[in-house]
């Protein structure tokens, strides 16, 4: 009887397993038919990733909506509005194709260039998002996961989220760099060959910064198939980057040997103290030379905003960028000139490299395919964790469940960035990083409360000002003027020191001085109303004060 009941368990038990692999061998048949018909291609991908780009980029535009966000968005709008593209003929070889590309479009729908902004910052930033996506696919020949993991991660970082805050040149000629560059590791066709000289020669039109790195790629490229004695390589690569060099060190040529004054701001007079360039090179820059933009006060001062800044920007994608780094001959050349770029003060702070904090935000783009690489190895990998391939860190360990988190706090402080703010600043106000990294992404040059009233203050000017007059102009009101001031009222710029604006006043004979500023009571940027200025007119937080008789 015993032996009965035991038979009978033995096959309930069988049958039970036997239908619970049948549920589950269902559930999988299910699953992998349903993966084929979601299978996403290429072109699928590459629309996906510019979708959520553009939907990602676009909500703090639409949490601003009828307000610009970026510091540069104002000076973009003023020029879009000027219709200008080229000042003059030395400019053809400088970065335009912004302007080519806004202006047209301005003068044919004739919308408010804040609007036109609103549209093409999301646009932009849509480009890269999916550039991303093109690279992962052509470059590194990753699959569609992989490479759309690789467009999410990127688009909701810091690092790039603050590219597309206002420096709209720059991720123009970033997104365009991300199509050219997988051209560069094989030009076998004339195809290829046309598609690279055209790209390539975009990407110097856009920005000055960003062609750098294209030529750094390039040779990178060039000495590496030199070394392997694939000389039939380095001519084509070398035919294929001649049109860009050619107008980039024209440029340069231009700028070094040839100084045209093509200002058309004739009303303006500049009080900005400049930074030192040693050897009168403008692209390096004494950090330590008394300036009203980029000087530290001491060594280890500067040294404290470089590595707070890296750390905002990146520190918890780190560990990632770290266990997923891998050798490619396009990433060594990327990755390298920008460290080197990004921490040049450090070695060189006499004679460092011009914008290193526009030159580490670009890190953003290495250290993402590095970091998404980082999450496949973790992912696929059958141990609990995984260990960077570098002997000097091999300390380091990452497991799955901090890959999720690194995800899910980049998500977060992207999200945090691109929405909050508390009172007059945002999450993100770091004493150190201010300079370069805004509190929220939502603000301009003035928080958005102050935006209409910066407005009105201008227009009151306009009717108020009287000939011989001038209006000493903090330096984020600069662009602000340029848009809604007219253009026979002098403006005196300044950036810190309000006194030496006071002082050239005087030498020109201007009288009454006026000074637009917040309420007298408020300090900003470390500056207030200085004494014997009188309120002249008041609108809520914005006031315009006067001095008579200087």
């Amino acid at each position: 009887m015993n032996m009965k009941h035991t038979i009978i368990g033995l096959n309930i038990k069988c049958a039970e397993r036997v239908r619970s692999y049948l549920r589950v061998s269902h559930a999988r048949q299910i699953f992998s038919v349903s993966m084929k018909y979601l299978r996403i291609d290429f072109r699928k991908g590459l629309f996906l990733s510019f979708c959520l780009g553009f939907i990602v980029r676009s909500i703090p535009e639409i949490l601003s909506f009828r307000y610009p966000i970026g510091f540069d968005t104002v000076h973009y709008a003023a020029r879009i509005k000027s219709g200008v593209v080229w000042y003059h003929w030395t400019s053809m070889f400088s970065t335009w194709l912004l302007y080519a590309i806004s202006i047209p479009v301005y003068q044919i729908t004739r919308v408010d260039p804040f609007l036109l902004l609103k549209f093409m910052a999301p646009t932009l930033y849509a480009l890269n998002v999916c550039g991303v996506y093109y690279f992962s696919r052509k470059a590194l020949n990753w699959n569609t996961r992989k490479a759309s993991i690789a467009a999410f991660f990127f688009a909701f970082q810091l690092a790039s989220l603050r590219i597309s805050w206002d420096l709209y040149r720059n991720t123009l000629g970033l997104g365009i760099l991300l199509f050219a560059l997988p051209f560069i590791k094989d030009l076998k066709t004339k195809k290829d060959f046309a598609l690279f000289i055209s790209l390539s020669t975009l990407v110097v039109l856009s920005h000055e910064l960003v062609s750098v790195v294209m030529f750094v790629v390039v040779l990178g490229v060039i000495v590496s198939d030199f070394l392997k004695g694939e000389r039939a390589r380095v001519i084509r690569t070398l035919a294929a980057v001649s049109v860009a060099s050619a107008i980039f060190l024209t440029d340069i040529f231009l700028r070094l040997l040839v100084p045209i004054n093509t200002a058309t701001e004739t009303n303006v007079i500049s009080t900005y103290q400049a930074p030192a360039h040693p050897g009168g090179l403008f692209f390096l820059v004494d950090h330590l030379s008394v300036s009203d933009w980029v000087y530290y006060s001491t060594y280890l001062d500067g040294v404290l905003h470089v590595f707070s800044l890296f750390a905002l920007l990146f520190l918890a994608c780190l560990p990632l960028v770290l266990v997923g780094f891998f050798r490619d001959k396009v990433l060594d050349g990327w990755a390298s000139w920008l460290l080197v770029g990004s921490f040049s003060y450090l070695i060189m702070p006499l004679s460092a490299l011009a914008y290193w904090h526009r030159w580490m935000f670009m890190l953003v783009y290495p250290f993402t395919f590095y970091a998404v690489n980082g999450i496949g190895k973790v992912w696929e990998s059958k141990d609990k964790i995984v260990r960077p391939n570098l002997r000097w860190i091999h300390w380091m360990k990452v497991s799955k469940e901090t890959a999720r988190g690194i995800l899910v706090l980049t998500v977060f402080l992207g999200l945090l960035f691109m929405t909050i703010r508390i009172g007059d600043y945002g999450v993100f106000s770091i004493p150190t990083t201010r300079l370069y990294f805004p509190s929220t992404m939502l603000r301009n040059a003035v928080l958005l409360q102050d935006t209409e009233d910066t407005v009105k203050v201008m227009e009151w000017l306009n009717e108020h000002m009287l000939d011989g007059s001038c209006v000493l102009v903090h330096h984020p009101f600069l662009s602000w003027t340029d848009l809604y001031l007219d253009k026979k009222h002098m403006i005196i710029d300044y950036v810190n020191d309000v006194e030496r604006a006071l002082n050239v006043a005087s030498e020109h004979g201007f009288d009454p001085v006026y000074l637009i500023w917040w309420n007298k009571n408020t300090e900003w940027y470390g500056l207030a109303v200085p004494e014997h200025f009188t309120y002249a007119f008041s609108v809520e937080r914005m006031s315009i004060f006067k001095l008579d008789n200087l």
